[in-house]
């Protein structure tokens, strides 16, 4: 039976993972530089609601962790890590030597940013609902030091000192948890169905709502979140991840396609993507070899799921367009050029497979 299971995973995992592509690109298409029926306005009235989109992107990453008796995740750590450092170090090096254009925002800040960006595989891609083991071949152990390091970030634009700035990130991990254990509390104390669906709904957009207030990471919220959920009881627990999963999906591809909408196609960003999508390449092979030599009981992704890029980049480029502006734009664009570009890698790699 689970051999059966993982060959249906298996053969049903491409179509899924592709989903977030054609969502991107449906968001090209309908955006201002495609047919322009999402016009700015348009897209201005839609954008209050990425935030709640990304919230729930963190609460589905910190609930999709596995166990170590799975996969280490340490070693997904550690390959994330490897990668955004490749990704960011390159930018790095290469900026004074590129002669860009003087209205790109800080340069340091937005090769961070797409090192970020670049970190994690398909750790959140469509996959078809959580009670589903078939259709369910992804976790998130990678994602979770991507989106703190995001949150980091953030939070230093806020800030002048590294001081403040940890100590402003532990406020707002302070306020999600707040949050999750009022949103916990409600489920427990719930009577009916309708009153634990408003409770747990209510939570999620006082996370993405007070993360946008904040110009920081919804992403962070939700993962602060969603860790406090993990530890509530068996019941409790599947009640909330059941709640948030029911409008995940409708909330998830809005986010794609805002973010697809709201990218800049400009020369110097389709360039900066293409080395984008090389370097994010060399980087998760790169991190794959060495967390295979210093964890070698994990179990290593192949090479699709390895280079498939997932959603979590493009999330957590419009949560950075988000908290510090449109001049971040071409981080987002970037990011999106790059998912594209990764997928079809990953789809090359996986015709090179031997079945």
């Amino acid at each position: 039976m689970r051999i059966a299971r993982a060959a249906i995973g298996a053969a049903v995992a491409p179509r899924l993972e592709n989903v977030s592509v054609l969502l991107l690109l449906c968001g090209v298409a309908l955006g201002p530089h495609g047919l322009a029926i999402l016009t700015p306005s348009a897209l201005s009235l839609l954008d209050p609601a990425a935030p709640v989109g990304l919230a729930v992107f963190g609460i589905v990453a910190a609930m999709r962790v596995r166990g170590p008796r799975r996969s280490t995740p340490v070693a997904a750590a550690l390959q994330a890590a490897v990668t955004g450092l490749v990704v960011a170090g390159a930018f790095f090096v290469a900026r004074p030597a590129v002669p860009f254009p003087d209205h790109l925002p800080p340069w340091e800040l937005a090769v961070v940013a797409l090192g970020i960006a670049a970190a994690t595989s398909s750790a959140l891609a469509w996959d078809g609902g959580e009670t589903s083991d078939v259709a369910r071949p992804f976790t998130a152990d990678d994602a979770l030091l991507p989106i703190v390091a995001g949150g980091l970030l953030l939070a230093l634009q806020r800030e002048a000192s590294v001081d403040a700035a940890l100590e402003l990130a532990a406020q707002v991990v302070g306020v999600a948890a707040l949050v999750a254990a009022c949103g916990w509390l409600m489920v427990v104390r719930a009577s009916t169905t309708e009153e634990r669906l408003v409770g747990t709904f209510a939570c999620v957009l006082l996370l993405g709502g007070a993360a946008d207030y904040l110009s920081m990471s919804a992403l962070l919220c939700g993962v602060v979140a969603g860790a406090g959920w993990r530890l509530a009881g068996a019941a409790t627990r599947e009640h909330l991840r059941r709640d948030v999963t029911y409008a995940a999906d409708s909330l998830l591809a809005l986010v794609l396609v805002l973010a697809g909408a709201h990218a800049d196609y400009s020369p110097v960003a389709l360039t900066l993507a293409i080395a984008y999508t090389v370097l994010r390449a060399a980087g998760k092979l790169a991190g794959a070899w060495i967390a295979r030599r210093l964890f070698p009981a994990s179990t290593p992704p192949t090479a699709r799921l390895l280079l498939a890029p997932g959603a979590f980049g493009v999330a957590f480029a419009l949560n950075v367009v988000r908290a510090l502006g449109d001049e971040f734009a071409v981080v987002l664009t970037v990011v999106v050029v790059g998912t594209i570009a990764s997928s079809a890698v990953a789809a090359v790699a996986d015709g090179g497979e031997e079945p």
